[in-house]
Formats: C-alpha cells, structure tokens, sequence
C-alpha cells in the first residue's frame, strides 16, 4: 500500500521545547488508582503525525537510572518489575480546524506509575542523531539512558544502535527519491554506516536477533518485496512475505471484517485491533506472537472499558500499551491479566479548535523509581481559520446524462487492467507535491493504492490543471454484480453511487481528492470519469480481502 503522500504532508510539524533545569528522581509511595473516565477524541490527524514526525535527538542529561535506582528502601537496588516505575511516553497533541493545517506538539517524558502523573523530560531536547526519511515514535534507550530518534521496532536489541533509511539525493522525499539507504547508527561510538541501499523505495519493518527486516517497493508503484539485512556484513537475503510481523495472521480473521495494526512492544508481540471504531460495533484487541493469537480484550466501541489502544512496549512489568484520548495506560500481563492506569498532567485542550487529539504511546520501559520533570506545555490558541472556498453549484444532470461506456466483460476475458502512469504531480499544500503516479487516462487519475482489495481501502482522485470542471465518477463491476463504493472529502453524492467533484484543480496547480474505494467483493471494476470536454475510465483488479494493515 502506498501511505507515503498521506506522511509526507505532515512531515516538519515540530519546532523543539525550551531548555529547563535537569529532572530529579525521587521514590514515591502512591498506590493504583483506578477508573474509567470517557477520553474519545480525533484519531486520524494524531496517528498521522505518530508515523511521521522527524525528530533529532540529543545526549540527555539527568535520567531515571535503571534498574539501579533507589527505592523506597532506601539505598536498596529496586527489582525490574516492581512500582514505582517511571514510564518513557511519547506524548502528542493535535489541533485542526477546517481550511487549516493540523498543529501538534510532540513532548518526550514518564508518566509516574502506579499514580499516573505525566512529567516532561527537560532535557530531551534533541541535536546530532541521524534521522530518517520517515521517524516514528522516538523511544528511551535504557541501555544508554538517552532518548534516540527511533521506534522500538528499529532499535537494535541490544538498545545501543538504531537503524534508518535515507533518501536520495540529499533532501528528498518519497515522492521524488531515486534511491534508498539503509544505516546504523552505532550511538555508543557515535557512528553512522551504510549497510544496503537499493534503486526502490525502502521502509523498515523492524530489528531482531535475526537482523533487520525491510520492504523495498519500485518508486513508480509495483511489487513489494521484504530482505533481511545483517547489519554487522550488510549482507542481504530476500525473506517471504509471512515473515512481516505487522501482518495478521489469517487465522485470526476467520469470521472476516476489518483489522489495523496498533504497534509492537519491541520484543515480539504484536498488538492488532479486529473491528473498527465505529461506536457501537463489536472489536477485539489481540497480540500475536511467533504465530500464536492471545485477545486481550473483547468488547464493545463506546463501552465503558475505554479500551481504545495505540502504540506498546512491554518490560519486566508486561505489555504496556497507551489510550487515544490520554485517559490512561495499560498493562497486560499473563499473570495479572488487563489493568488500567488513570493518567494526570495532560497539557491543556488548547482553545478555538474543532478538533482535539492527545495520545500517549509507550516509548521505552518503565523504569524504577519516581521521575520529577516539569508540566507538559500547551497548544497555542488557534489562528482565526482561512475560510475554505465555496464549492461551486454545479448542475449534475448533464454530466449524469453520458452515456456509461464501461462495458461488462465476456465469461473467461482475463481483467484489462489500467496501467501505472508516471506524473509529476505540483500541488499549493505545505510540500508543494504529490503522488508521484496514477492509474488510468487523463485527465482525471486514481492514486492512492498500487493494490486493491475488496473492503475499504484509501484513494487519491488527481486532476491534471488542464481541466479546471467539475467530475463525475461513477463505477461497475465488469465481471459481476457487486458493487464498488466511491466516497471523496467534499464530493457530492449522487444517485446509482455515483460522486461528483465540483472542486479539482486550480492551475498550475493539481487537484487531489482524498477517499475511499471500497468493493464489496474481488473482481474487475471499471471507474468512469466524465468531465465537460472528456469521458475517460480506469480498470482496476481486486484482490480477495481483508485490506492488509498499515
């Protein structure tokens, strides 16, 4: 799947905090407490920026000690699993309304367990890590007692290196990359090496015992394939697509619907979500690991378990996971099975937003002892919001009055599926791009996806700026009945399923029109665009489903 254009928009976010006086640590003595307030917020925008921030890092000063840290006894070594524990978060805000760019603020610091206080870490300020082309989740390296710019998937397991990608040429993005590079950052003697770089768009899916895993895609769209590189040689071999931990495994599917992929704990587990987020519908939250399916949660969206988990890393203590809304954290454990930690010292709801979204994501273990940072800053109010544009009346009938041309296909016709069109897509957004390819004739395209499934998928409508009209797209299956779903931001919803788009494009600029396609079964399907001057169609094939996550 092709998430990069969704990413890259957001890239850049993040300006860095004020220094403050150094962190100290103390012993605490609170006990659990327990509740479960509502926190449901907007998800979208902060998971968003959770894949996409980059970050750089910084030697950190004062920092909780480990597993050497004093306890409440005194001078006594405290054991690995036992509380007070201090736990290394991201924390990140997000604020947006309509016609404006999302804001958010990134703070790296421990929420206090068991009393749940979230204290920033002052002096996380960052300067001279290597990052890469896509950071996630920073994460706190016990092991070097510092933060480094990468997520508990692409640190070694040793906790002393990290690995990243780097595009060429120098600062490019993955909408006009040539090239990819995989390094290693060794932070103990401060060196950065190549050990692979590849012609394709490379991501990283994770480092373990044995070695680093990553997916390499052609730029132009095409099939994906995982290698497993040995960041001690470089050595390269190409590894099977069941060997993506971040893949569901199909037997935990069996009765089929929806899944996305939540995080891992740095250690193996997976944590998947099965069902979606839609108030009122059945869900379950499962980890996977070598294979094996554990739930650790069945319920209901909206019950008043609050379970609504993102991001995780598990310890001596169990699996760690955070909540979209901040409201808490969670730990899971064999022995004690799910137990929730309500969270104090969230920054305050910044004002004059539609939207709101905070989340904390687990970043690191939960280190003994009690961690004294400072209060985690605000959002700034918000601007007063450009206005958008008013769409355009436009009088569907005549568009709706073409004739159909897409034709059903002859019993055993093999799909003619639409081919993958190179585009240098320039649009007026913060990076001034866009996919870099599309599907179909022109000169309205469909991006967004270089596979189908059935289900509902993202999709990407670009409207060249030699045609600056109103578009009317409309589907069919050509080798069956069942339908395809059409849904686009702003688009007008028409009869037979057909949208219209009364807004593309603004010369020189293109138009970029984010949906969803969703087939209700695999087959053939045919897209009709039909413009004032033009008629065009896109032929796409689709695969059994479920969506594959990410």
């Amino acid at each position: 799947m092709r998430e990069d254009e969704f990413r890259d928009r957001l890239r850049d976010a993040l300006g860095e905090p004020p220094p403050f006086p150094a962190p100290q640590l103390a012993p605490s003595d609170g006990g659990v407490s327990r509740g479960y307030p509502r926190g449901m917020a907007l998800l979208a925008v902060g998971l968003a920026i959770v894949l996409v921030l980059a970050l750089v890092a910084s030697r950190i000063g004062l920092r909780p000690t480990g597993m050497t840290q004093p306890g409440a006894n005194g001078g006594v070594a405290m054991s690995a699993d036992t509380f007070p524990c201090s736990l290394a978060v991201d924390a990140i805000s997000t604020a947006e309304n309509p016609g404006q760019e999302p804001v958010t603020s990134l703070s790296l610091g421990f929420v206090n367990i068991p009393g749940g206080a979230f204290q920033v870490d002052p002096a996380a300020t960052v300067v001279g890590l290597p990052v890469g082309a896509i950071t996630g989740q920073s994460f706190y390296s016990a092991a070097l007692k510092r933060w480094l710019p990468a997520s508990s998937d692409t640190v070694s397991p040793d906790g002393l290196s990290y690995t990243y990608v780097k595009l060429l040429p120098a600062g490019a993005t993955y909408t006009n990359a040539t090239s990819s590079e995989v390094h290693v950052f060794d932070a103990v003697k401060n060196a950065d090496r190549k050990v692979w770089s590849s012609p394709s768009s490379v991501q990283l899916v994770g480092w373990d015992s044995a070695g680093i895993l990553v997916s390499a895609t052609p730029f132009q769209g095409g099939q994906v394939q995982l290698w497993r590189i040995d960041p001690a040689t470089g050595a390269v071999s190409p590894s099977p697509m069941d060997a993506d931990p971040t893949r569901l495994p199909l037997s935990a599917l069996l009765g089929g619907g929806s899944s996305s992929y939540l995080g891992s704990d740095g250690h193996g587990q997976y944590v998947h979500r099965l069902g979606s987020r839609d108030k009122g519908t059945r869900y379950s939250i499962v980890v996977v690991a070598s294979g094996r399916v554990t739930t650790l949660y069945s319920g209901t969206v909206g019950d008043s378990m609050d379970f609504d988990p993102v991001g995780a890393y598990s310890d001596a203590h169990g699996l760690w996971l955070g909540n979209i809304g901040g409201s808490r954290v969670w730990l899971w454990s064999q022995s004690s099975g799910l137990r929730s930690f309500p969270t104090s010292g969230l920054p305050p709801a910044p004002a004059g937003y539609a939207f709101t979204s905070f989340a904390f994501i687990p970043a690191g273990p939960c280190l003994p002892g009690t961690f004294a940072g400072v209060t985690a800053p605000g959002l700034p109010p918000a601007t007063t919001p450009t206005p958008s544009p008013s769409p355009p009346q436009v009088d569907w009938a005549p568009l709706s009055a073409k004739p159909l041309n897409l034709k059903p296909l002859s019993p055993g016709t093999r799909c003619p599926v639409s081919a993958q069109v190179n585009l240098v897509v320039t649009t007026n957004g913060p990076k001034k791009g866009g996919p870099n390819y599309g599907f179909g004739q022109g000169p309205v395209y469909l991006s967004g996806q270089t596979s189908w499934y059935a289900g509902s998928q993202g999709a990407i409508f670009l409207t060249d700026p030699r045609y600056t009209g109103p578009v009317l797209v409309r589907s069919m299956r050509l080798d069956g009945t069942s339908s395809l779903t059409l849904s686009a931001d702003g688009a007008t919803s028409l009869p037979n399923g057909a949208i219209g788009l009364a807004l593309t494009s603004s010369p020189p600029y293109w138009g970029m029109s984010f949906g969803m396609v969703a087939p209700s079964a695999p087959g053939c399907y045919g897209i009709q665009f039909d413009g004032t001057s033009f008629s065009s169609s896109v032929v796409i094939e689709v695969s059994p489903g479920p969506v594959p996550p990410g």
